[in-house]
């Protein structure tokens, strides 16, 4: 004689609770950075940019090649900027946080738009040595910088 298999409602708490669940699981496997080098050397680097008077600063970033890297951008300025990318995040998983606007497009992350007084944080490992440019793509704004990742 078999036991007999006890079923139970799931109440409203418990659906929540599988959800959110749900929702820590899928956050974990999306902020999982990709790197072909697989040499994450523990403690994340934090990067800070400050965007001030239409400047990037610094203009010239360093990132270890291989590294949990926290890449922060803070405008300062009474107006929106742009994190524009040029190649550093081409098959790259990032993560971002902040009240920043992310877009993406066929490739990945494109850009993010910032708010006056806001943040952006973008999460990954730079994998590809080399110097990357970004800029600012707002109109009638002149602001360049690089990222070398070493």
């Amino acid at each position: 004689m078999s036991t007999p298999i006890r079923t139970e409602r799931v109440g409203q708490s418990g659906l929540w609770m599988a959800l959110a669940l749900c929702l820590a699981v899928a956050d974990l496997v999306w902020s999982v950075p990709s790197g072909g080098t697989g040499t994450d050397s523990g403690q994340e680097q934090p990067v800070t940019v400050e965007i001030r008077s239409r400047q990037f600063l610094p203009d010239r970033v360093v990132l270890q090649s291989g590294r949990k890297t926290a890449l922060v951008f803070l405008n300062q300025d009474s107006e929106l900027h742009a994190f524009v990318p040029v190649g550093l995040f081409a098959g790259v998983h990032v993560n971002i946080a902040g009240n920043g606007a992310p877009e993406f497009d066929a490739h990945g992350f494109k850009r993010v738009i910032i708010p006056p007084d806001g943040r952006a944080e973008i999460r990954f490992v730079p994998d590809r040595p080399g110097e990357y440019a970004f800029f600012c793509d707002m109109p009638g704004h002149e602001m360049r910088a690089t990222i070398v990742v070493q």
